[in-house]
């Protein structure tokens, strides 16, 4: 019908005088902008801001250079501690002026490794897609590669990583052989070198059993070939190596066995990188920098992937440890017992923020909790009964950060390693082998994506504690930080309250003569939360209203405040808040300012979306908890484009000038970046750009974040959906509230959703009077059923008449133990037994809570099955 119109506006022109062309003309033109102006306007709307640039801290300014033979050198001294560097090892080591107690950051032991003996290990991936590790004693100091610059309070270490054997496999053995050469230059050689004595029978066992493991044999070609697609493990990569060399298999026999086949040998370059590190020591603390701008490479096959900072300082000798514990950020947080060491389980690595995230997205993750705290720890009482620890606190790049642990053994001979260490490293730059024809193919072709290295400061301050600390004393000393670093003060509220998320206007597929149709649908409406509110007459609440903005719960772009119609009229909404105002109530009202499910008011998922490492706008879809992969029959969301997000923030602000409390669902904690490849977003980027958003929300309102990272603590009144659990990884030792702890005083926190868990109530009371945290509740007025068939169905137990004795009950609970402890200011926690803890109040009362799920008895009292004494 257009094209007709079209072409008849067209054939009048041809054919008209000037007044009919005139006509033909306007006729076109309305055509046009009827059918195809307002896209490009509606696109154009969602303005894009530019790139910003990363601002560099840049290198410190050298004083001196200091002499590699120098030995023990004193840098500075500061709050009690003292700062030294042996010139010839590179070990860093701080002194407490009056415990004398010291840390160092390398194992010095004959037996030591050479990884003990790094202040930085590094990752590279070559363009053969294969990733190379190396450490720092093999490949500068011990051949003296590293320069020493005398900076203020401190050194900056530059080293000088050059490749002096490569471990590149196809530089050494050939991808096919003859069976005739196999048998000749591998087999009877390493027979011939064990009869002359040139190897052992260990070594010639050793060699024949990776020629097993490494070709396969073609009995049709009469060739073995190489079986591994990939780069088989390191260790039979080294094995192989040395056969070669000790059999004396040259290049040219590789060379010359290669052009049989057709194959061509390429031996490559050597790797070499220049790696830059600051090590200061600032007001009593030890920091940590290396800025990746300051990398130089100079073989472009080879790309720096991850660095490890620091991987053995602090650490404890198995040999040395009384008792003692590694911390980790995992959910509210996690210990690890010392010297614990379980060759069944990976050694714990984990990623910050969440942030291989895009790299593994199409598959659920093993573990439950994310890390919400760039923050790492220890502590322990050697066999002498010394005790000391240290808390590492990643003040820069946490969104790149990893964590790792690695747990001792004193027998190390049937694995592990003789000492306990915990460390973080950072990914200089992130990648994604992506499969070609889809995520869930079986087809296993893919491409190597990558951003190629990112600019960062990656900056890690290590807070030391010279004498007995626990948890406590680790969360203490970072929520000191958190307040020192945003200028914020403790505040705290003892008052019971309850947390309600109210679900409101949603959609809901229908059918009509069996054609599927949309129907907007409000589970909660404006009066119904009124009627809900009267009957909680004297509970004080906190309600974060969900689906009342942009079409509800699978919401449009947020960059306006556009009422769901379904949720009732504007006097309804009047009477709602004016109540809520004057009755102890508190209404936020939810909004998604990153996520996107529909593609209407100018969002194009090609133009507006946020892109994955396959090139594409990235859909994300609910899991399929059976088969853990996407369903891709759920509705698709999209998180709007980095460089889009100001415009809408700012729009949204505008639009909502008469809401005053937003609990915004998706700043909080979404992971961030953009991985277009012709224009990347780096996540340091991304997450600086949701922190200028957030400071403008903050600045016109009250807000409440979902489940927020440590670093937006400082712009919520509340943080919802605070877990009390770790993920209880096969060698953790015991969940602690670290998360809680740091929190107490900074924000308000709530649980989890009370009616969503398989816990009893009784497990969330404890989490309310153990911690101040507040029960909360996902509650709708309108029957659930008519959800059961949509994706909304984990709404299962949320109807408000089916609940309201329960709520009622928990608050009457909950409310008497909060008067009875008269304060919301926790003075310390502590570990009673497994599972058993201890909270201190300000205001001199104890609360020992039991979450053992069967009675225990603490200082001849006993405690209940998930009970509680207050005292």
């Amino acid at each position: 019908m257009i094209r007709n119109l079209s072409e008849t506006a067209i054939n009048r022109m041809k054919n008209a005088g000037v007044k009919e062309m005139i006509i033909a003309v306007i006729l076109l033109a309305v055509l046009i902008s009827l059918f195809f102006i307002p896209s490009q306007i509606q696109s154009l709307g969602i303005k894009r801001q530019a790139l910003p640039e990363y601002v560099k801290d840049g290198k410190a300014e050298a004083i001196a250079e200091l002499d590699q033979q120098a030995g023990n050198i004193k840098l500075a001294s500061n709050e009690g501690k003292d700062l030294y560097i042996n010139t010839e090892t590179l070990n860093i080591k701080v002194v407490d002026t009056q415990t004398r107690t010291e840390w160092s950051s390398l194992s010095l032991d004959k037996d030591s490794s050479v990884v003990d003996k790094s202040p930085v290990i590094i990752k590279y991936l070559g363009k053969d897609g294969a990733l190379y590790e190396w450490d720092a004693y093999t490949y500068a100091i011990q051949n003296k590669r590293y320069k020493l610059n005398q900076i203020d309070n401190g050194v900056q270490i530059v080293f000088d990583f050059f490749e002096t054997e490569s471990y590149r496999l196809n530089e050494y053995v050939p991808q096919k052989i003859l069976a005739a050469n196999y048998e000749a230059h591998f087999i009877d050689k390493i027979e011939e070198k064990l009869a002359a004595g040139a190897i052992t029978e260990a070594q010639a066992l050793k060699f024949k059993d990776a020629l097993t493991l490494t070709y396969q044999y073609d009995k049709a070609n009469d060739l073995y070939y190489y079986r591994f697609a990939g780069l088989p493990p390191l260790s039979l990569v080294r094995d192989l190596i040395a056969m070669t060399k000790a059999i004396e298999y040259t290049t040219d026999m590789l060379i010359e066995e290669s052009s049989i086949h057709g194959l061509a040998v390429k031996i490559t370059q050597p790797a070499n990188f220049i790696v830059t590190m600051e090590v200061t020591l600032d007001k009593g603390d030890l920091v940590v920098k290396v800025p990746t701008y300051e990398i130089a490479n100079s073989n472009d096959f080879y790309t720096m992937q991850n660095i490890s900072v620091f991987p053995s300082f602090g650490m404890a000798a198995a040999k040395n440890v009384a008792d003692g514990y590694i911390f980790v950020p995992d959910g509210t947080g996690a210990l690890f017992k010392m010297n614990t060491f379980n060759g069944k389980f990976p050694e714990y690595e984990r990623p910050i923020y969440n942030n291989t995230y895009y790299d593994k997205l199409y598959e659920m993750s093993e573990f439950p909790e994310n890390l919400m705290m760039p923050v790492f720890g220890l502590y322990y009482t050697d066999q002498k009964g010394k005790s000391s620890g240290l808390l590492g606190i990643v003040e820069k790049g946490a969104e790149l950060g990893k964590i790792k642990v690695q747990l001792g053994v004193e027998d190390t001979s049937l694995g592990g390693t003789p000492n306990n260490k915990v460390f973080s490293s950072f990914d200089a730059m992130q990648f994604s082998r992506v499969k070609v024809f889809g995520p869930y193919s079986e087809e296993e072709a893919r491409f190597t994506a990558s951003t190629g290295v990112m600019d960062v400061d990656y900056t890690v301050r290590y807070k030391l504690f010279a004498g007995k600390v626990t948890h406590f004393e680790l969360a203490k000393a970072y929520q000191t930080y958190l307040v020192d670093q945003n200028g914020l003060q403790l505040s705290y509220d003892n008052r019971p309250k309850l947390f309600l998320d109210v679900v409101g206007g949603l959609t809901l597929e229908k059918r009509f003569l069996g054609i599927p149709y949309h129907k907007s649908q409000s589970m909660t409406s404006y009066s119904q939360l009124l009627s809900i509110l009267q009957d909680l007459d004297g509970i004080p609440t906190v309600i974060n209203y969900q689906g009342v903005f942009n079409d509800g719960l699978h919401n449009s772009i947020g960059n306006k405040a556009e009422l769901v119609k379904a949720n009732g009229n504007k006097e309804e909404l009047e009477q709602l808040m004016n109540y809520a105002a004057s009755n102890d109530h508190e209404l936020f009202f939810n909004i998604d300012l990153m996520r996107v499910y529909k593609d209407d008011d100018g969002f194009k998922p090609k133009r507006n979306a946020v892109y994955g490492f396959d090139n594409k706008p990235q859909a994300i879809h609910q899991y399929n908890l059976a088969l853990g992969i996407f369903d891709t029959y759920t509705t698709k969301q999209y998180l709007l484009h980095p460089l889009n997000l100001s415009n809408t923030v700012d729009r949204f602000i505008k639009d909502s000038s008469e809401f005053n409390n937003v609990f915004v669902n998706d700043l909080g904690s979404s992971y961030y970046a953009s991985y277009n490849d012709k224009e990347i977003v780096s996540p340091i980027i991304s997450n600086s750009i949701v922190h200028e958003n957030l400071q403008k929300l903050t600045q016109s309102k009250t807000v409440a974040l979902d489940n927020p990272n440590s670093d937006k603590l400082a712009y919520a009144k509340y943080a919802a959906n605070i877990s009390r659990e770790s993920s209880d990884y096969g060698t953790m030792y015991m969940s602690v509230p670290f998360r809680q702890l740091v929190m107490n005083g900074l924000t308000q926190y709530t649980t989890l959703n009370v009616n969503l868990s398989a816990d009893r109530s009784d497990y969330f009371i404890l989490q309310a009077l153990e911690l101040g945290s507040i029960p909360k509740f996902t509650i709708t007025a309108e029957n659930v059923d008519i959800l059961k068939y949509s994706e909304f169905r984990h709404l299962f137990a949320t109807e408000y008449r089916a609940m309201e004795q329960r709520i009622k009950e928990l608050y009457e609970e909950y409310s008497a133990g909060m008067a009875k402890i008269g304060s919301g200011e926790i003075v310390n926690h502590r570990i009673v037994d497994e599972n058993v803890f201890e909270t201190s109040y300000a205001s001199g009362v104890k609360v020992i809570v039991n979450y053992n799920k069967f009675a225990v008895t603490v200082e001849g009292q006993q405690l209940d099955a998930l009970g509680y004494i207050i005292q």
